[in-house]
């Protein structure tokens, strides 16, 4: 037979159990309890991963800015080429896309290398270079590869004549390909350190801009099959190179490089720059108008007599080249991009955040924060609460005033602003959140049993045990205790609910710990992003994991309300 304490201090499961509210609050917390066990299984994904992705992004010009169009396909986009009625678009994984009419195909080429280079000729033959030495021929209509000297990765062609082309690429590699036999002839390079030549172009002199690392520029001869270094003041990486019909001249680079020649036998200048990333493609007309695209989808524009201004885009995806016909402007892309700020979708439930990381798993795991922070912070406030409510209660006297004042002091003491000192003294910690929580709070746990207890200790049976001999310890343990412990259990309950809000107040404020997971750190990191007013992704979900967190807490506690209003048993 289970003793009457025992059976007084298992009374609220019976009284949660009558419920039905109840019931549902131990159902929804056992659900969000079960969430935080087992979230490593649960969580797709480390909740502190960035999510990536890769396509073969299309900007197009609008009068709205650039506007992002259908993917082509799920690998980078490197270079274009372009002819009347064609616009031909290499890629990773031997991509090749071709457009005409308006409308884009994709063409099966006999490689899946990556592909770095194209060029086609007024008549249609076009070569394309990329990894391991590729060369890929058109004439006609079907694509052939080429014997390449050696196996070293290939950054650019241009066509110096319907005959002639120029191939530039790591390792200083400079060839020259003849159309004719279909021969390449090595070029020596003035310099010859080994560095990566990135971009080639035919100048309206018939000779060739080659660009590459380190500000590096030379010049090829097609007379004389000689190349000499050229100086363009600069010695940041240089990524292309893009001349007028009319023999204007634009190079761009790393860190906003832009290197203008306002003809055929001017000097180069830099142009300011309204951004310091890394440029990648670059576009120069006749009339002075240009274009410059690259990472985080910056696209700069130029306009006749000007300077250079960053354009509106839809994406931050990263652009690698640009193509521009009478009919439209394109900027294209792109490698792996961080993929910021995602509506809910198949591959991510609730989202992304402003870093690409999973919004899901993040709020699977911040479950374990506020659930410990709730239990064991309501276990403080019950042990201090309990404890002191007990000695005040059973000594009464000079130690229940001095505990009382205490308690009063403790009540003036604002919890933000307690929080914060604490924060300045130690450092933001979990341990920090917990004992902000349970140093303040335990003052109302405080007064609820001392209030028990004095009326506890008039009882005929503590009379009896301290007859007994019985010691204080013993009466108010083995005694008094068992008869408060429903209203324990009570504020057990209530603590849980209040020490949940309380460390997502303290985490959305930035005082939480900084290398966990939590609900409120998610809305911290919602609001200083600055886009939770229209990212409701971000912010809904861990809003509804709090509230149903707390409601749950709540409606447990509610059915034991009975435990410190008799009466209330009595209307039921």
């Amino acid at each position: 037979m289970m003793s009457p304490a025992l059976r007084e201090t298992f009374a609220p499961l019976r009284l949660m159990m009558q419920d039905r509210l109840a019931v549902v609050g131990l159902c929804v917390l056992g659900l969000i309890f079960a969430m935080a066990v087992f979230a490593p299984l649960i969580a797709p994904q480390d909740p502190f991963a960035i999510n990536e992705d890769e396509d073969g992004s299309v900007l197009m010009k609008s009068d709205e800015g650039w506007v992002l169009q259908p993917s082509l396909g799920h690998v980078a986009l490197n270079d274009t080429a372009s002819r009347p009625g064609e616009d031909l678009i290499v890629g990773r994984e031997g991509s090749l896309w071709t457009r005409k009419n308006g409308g884009w195909s994709r063409t099966v080429l006999p490689t899946e290398v990556d592909l770095f280079g194209v060029d086609v000729t007024a008549s249609g033959v076009a070569l394309i270079v990329g990894e391991q030495g590729t060369l890929l021929l058109r004439e006609g209509e079907k694509w052939q590869s080429l014997q390449s000297l050696a196996p070293v990765t290939l950054r650019s062609v241009s066509w110096l004549a319907d005959d002639t082309a120029l191939i530039v690429g790591d390792e200083e590699t400079l060839w020259l390909f003849a159309l004719a036999d279909r021969s390449l002839t090595p070029v020596t390079s003035p310099i010859n350190r080994g560095m990566s030549l990135r971009g080639v172009e035919r100048d309206v002199d018939g000779t060739a801009l080659v660009v590459g690392e380190r500000g590096l520029a030379l010049q090829y001869d097609p007379v004389s099959q000689q190349a000499k270094m050229l100086r363009l003041g600069t010695s940041r990486d240089l990524n292309d190179v893009h001349v007028s019909p009319a023999g204007i001249a634009l190079a761009i680079g790393e860190r906003g490089t832009l290197l203008l020649r306002d003809g055929p036998n001017a000097d180069w200048v830099s142009d300011r720059t309204p951004d310091r990333r890394a440029l990648m493609s670059g576009w120069i007309g006749d009339d002075g108008t240009g274009y410059a695209v690259g990472r985080n989808g910056i696209v700069m524009e130029l306009v006749r007599g000007g300077e250079w201004t960053l354009a509106n885009t839809e994406s931050e995806r990263h652009l690698r080249a640009i193509l521009v016909t009478d009919a439209d402007a394109l900027a294209l892309g792109s490698d792996r991009f961080v993929i910021r700020f995602s509506p809910p979708s198949p591959q991510h439930w609730f989202g992304t955040d402003h870093l690409g990381r999973d919004l899901f798993s993040r709020n699977i795991h911040g479950a374990r924060i506020a659930l410990l922070v709730g239990f064991l912070g309501a276990f403080l406030v019950m042990l201090i609460g309990t404890n002191v409510g007990l000695v005040a209660g059973y000594y009464g006297g000079r130690t229940d005033s001095i505990l009382m004042r205490t308690v009063d002091v403790m009540y003036g003491i604002p919890f933000e602003p307690f929080a914060l000192i604490l924060v300045l003294l130690f450092k933001p910690s979990l341990l920090i959140v917990i004992l902000a929580v349970s140093l303040l709070t335990w003052r109302t746990t405080a007064r609820l049993i001392r209030a028990q207890v004095l009326s506890l200790r008039e009882r005929p049976f503590v009379k009896a045990a301290r007859v007994a001999g019985a010691s204080d310890l013993r009466i108010m343990y083995l005694h008094i205790l068992p008869n408060v412990m429903p209203l324990v259990f009570l504020e057990l309950a209530i603590t849980v609910g209040v020490s949940i809000i309380a460390e997502a107040t303290l985490s959305f404020l930035g005082l939480g710990p900084p290398q966990s997971v939590s609900w409120g750190g998610i809305l911290h990191d919602a609001r200083l992003s600055g886009a939770w007013r229209t990212a409701w992704w971000w912010n809904l979900p861990p809003g509804l994991f709090i509230m149903s967190t707390v409601l749950s807490v709540f409606f447990i506690s509610r059915s034991l309300e009975v435990v410190a209003n008799p009466r209330l048993r009595a209307r039921t």
